[in-house]
């Protein structure tokens, strides 16, 4: 079975997409063993390093566990879209970005003022190119969440004929400028969508949602990209999970 090139998805992720599916599909039931690196070399048609990075990846969400001189064993089908966001770290972002599609309905240059300059925490008058849509994860209709992006007119043109984004923005904008990102901060907080947005996602006014932002600083202090997802209740969940002694958090 050859896969579809995909050049805006990484080959792994698309043999990790195949994986989940066969796992849906009870052809890999949970459970079971999944087949050897070589049998699913042979399946898919590309290389063991290929198959062993989209293993990890399931490892990863937990669909997939291994034992050395058992095998890889399915442990789900696989996490629910409500609960499939991380968004500990900037490898959470990176699969985040990579499992969804932001589908842009609207962009303009807009000039922060007032509000919008104080919740981004700057001073108010810096132009913005501003995008905005829904998201879904790739091969699902219902939208995720809404999307919305500020970014920063030094960087502008990363944004330039992209309708369907499919990889992280702020690392479009490393690359753009050479520089990477030296924070990111990440405020979340519970709102009711108004009737705007709530139509928007095929839902009734006043609904339950959360409202994530995030503040890309480069190393200089300044605001290259200010994000804002709004996630209905019912389609989203947040859990964080603390590991004793380690320092480390990770959510699911």
């Amino acid at each position: 079975m050859s896969i579809h090139n995909d050049r805006a998805t990484p080959l792994y992720m698309q043999i990790a997409h195949k994986l989940e599916q066969r796992i849906r599909d009870d052809i890999y039931p949970v459970g079971t063993l999944l087949p050897t690196e070589a049998e699913l070399v042979a399946a898919f048609q590309v290389s063991r390093h290929t198959v062993r990075q989209a293993i990890e990846q399931l490892k990863r969400n937990g669909t997939l566990s291994a034992r050395k001189g058992v095998g890889t064993k399915v442990e789900s089908r696989g996490t629910d879209w409500r609960t499939r966001f991380r968004g500990q770290s900037r490898h959470d972002l990176f699969d985040f970005s990579r499992d969804s599609e932001l589908h842009f309905q609207t962009k303009s240059q807009v000039i922060a003022r007032a509000d919008i300059a104080t919740e981004m925490g700057i001073p108010p008058g810096r132009t913005f190119t501003y995008a905005a849509g829904l998201r879904c994860f790739k091969g699902e209709d219902v939208p995720f969440c809404w999307n919305e992006v500020y970014l920063d007119e030094s960087v502008a043109e990363v944004l330039q004929g992209v309708d369907v984004l499919r990889q992280a923005l702020f690392h479009m904008v490393e690359s753009y400028t050479g520089e990477r990102i030296a924070s990111i901060h990440q405020e979340l907080k519970p709102v009711q969508l108004d009737t705007e947005l709530a139509e928007k996602m095929g839902l009734p006014a006043g609904a339950l949602a959360l409202r994530m932002t995030r503040r890309y600083l480069s190393s200089r202090g300044r605001l290259l990209e200010y994000a804002i997802q709004t996630l209905p209740a019912d389609r989203f969940s947040y859990r964080t999970v603390l590991s004793a002694g380690e320092g480390e958090t990770t959510s699911a």
